[in-house]
């Protein structure tokens, strides 16, 4: 069970990662874009590709959101340590 959580975090951490460097492309491509371009057509082009790009970052990080392997809130394993100690 460990291993296969430590799998999925793993993967959760990767679409992280994936999303935020497609969040971060159309940037990078004003950047690029500014110095072979038009200002106003480097703009569009940067535009139009984030059109493109952000839903499916958005997308990534939803499914490495439900990757995600969560810590237990401590308040239920307060209550199931007092649970525990009382015979329950």
């Amino acid at each position: 069970m460990h291993a296969e959580t430590l799998k999925y975090a793993r993967v959760a951490a990767f679409l992280n990662r994936s999303a935020l460097c497609l969040l971060l492309l159309p940037a990078a491509c004003l950047f690029w874009a500014l110095h072979a371009y038009p200002p106003q057509d480097a703009c569009w082009l940067c535009l139009s590709l984030a059109t493109w790009l952000w839903p499916f970052a958005g997308v990534l990080y939803l499914v490495s959101a439900g990757l995600h392997a969560g810590k237990r809130s401590p308040r239920i394993e307060k209550h199931t340590g007092w649970r525990k100690a009382h015979g329950h």
